[in-house]
């Protein structure tokens, strides 16, 4: 029989990924992740998945240590949803019972809390704002947008970094044409992750996302994070937003500079299944792997 690696997929609000335990006792503790994550989060000849999850062993006093890898085999310091997700497989693997648990990740020591009723949310830190009204792209990005301004975007870094646009409508952007071009501009040396936001009610926002390193996604727990702190800034939400994203809600509070976000929404276990590690090497152009190691902020 051939050598195989377990493996478990969980989705929050359609943001999916591959959960695999690399810790000392774990199989996958010497594989090479990035090439993992290039072959399991291949949606035609893998697994199919944003992201690459691998517990491993902590360097600090956290008890536990998430590590993330985009599909293009880079690595990010940090994933809202992969967060939430990690906390329900360490639940259902019985090493997280209710209450609130620390994780270790790129982006630092993160606490997630599990309630009586298994709902899981994130405290994800204290946001940077680096810029609310950067010009970006005026000549570039505005044609490619259909619009006769330059959009102003918010810069701010969840530990990963976003570039947030305020919109008047979201389903009318042509995200695959504008995300890549805001990911790559010169202004993110490390690339960026991109966010376009529309309030729709009072509490409410509509949110679609372009990932650094995967692309256009169902949801992203730091995106939906982003979005809501640029929101507030510009007075379109008070301290808490329910935000809509393609793959369904998330729930954002934030009190404000100096206050840590924190994120709620659904999480679900999809499959488990085990991972053939000796089937026939798949040819390496069919990819084209990001940076290696970690992304910087």
């Amino acid at each position: 029989m051939s050598e195989t690696l377990p493996f478990a997929k969980f989705h929050g609000a359609g943001n999916d990924f591959v959960i695999v335990d690399a810790r000392a006792t774990g199989p996958a503790a010497s594989m090479d992740h990035a090439a993992l994550a290039l072959r399991m989060c291949d949606r035609h000849y893998g697994i199919g998945a944003d992201g690459l999850l691998i517990a491993a062993d902590p360097t600090c006093v956290a008890p536990f240590r998430m590590r993330m890898f985009n599909p293009d085999g880079s690595e990010s310091e940090m994933c809202g949803n992969g967060l939430r997700c990690f906390a329900l497989w360490l639940a259902a693997a019985g090493e997280l019972s209710t209450g609130s648990t620390d994780i270790q990740t790129g982006a630092g020591v993160l606490r997630v809390e599990r309630g009586p009723d298994g709902a899981l949310s994130a405290w994800m830190g204290v946001p940077v704002i680096q810029a609310t009204n950067l010009q970006l792209m005026p000549d570039v990005l505005a044609p490619v947008l259909a619009l006769s301004h330059p959009l102003l975007v918010t810069t701010v870094s969840m530990g990963n970094p976003h570039a947030v646009f305020i919109v008047d409508d979201v389903e009318a952007l042509p995200l695959e044409d504008a995300g890549p071009l805001v990911e790559n501009h010169p202004h993110f040396p490390h690339r960026t992750n991109v966010e376009f936001v529309q309030r729709v009610a009072p509490g409410r926002l509509r949110v679609r996302v372009w990932e650094r390193g995967a692309g256009a996604t169902l949801a992203c727990g730091t995106g939906a994070c982003a979005a809501m702190v640029a929101s507030h800034i510009h007075g379109l939400a008070g301290t808490s937003a329910t935000l809509e994203l393609p793959g369904g809600d998330l729930t954002v509070s934030w009190a404000g500079p100096g206050e840590q976000v924190i994120l709620s929404g659904p999480t679900v276990r999809v499959f488990d299944g085990v991972w053939p590690l000796s089937e026939t090497p798949v040819e390496a152009a069919r990819f084209q792997p990001g940076a290696a190691g970690l992304l910087p902020v």
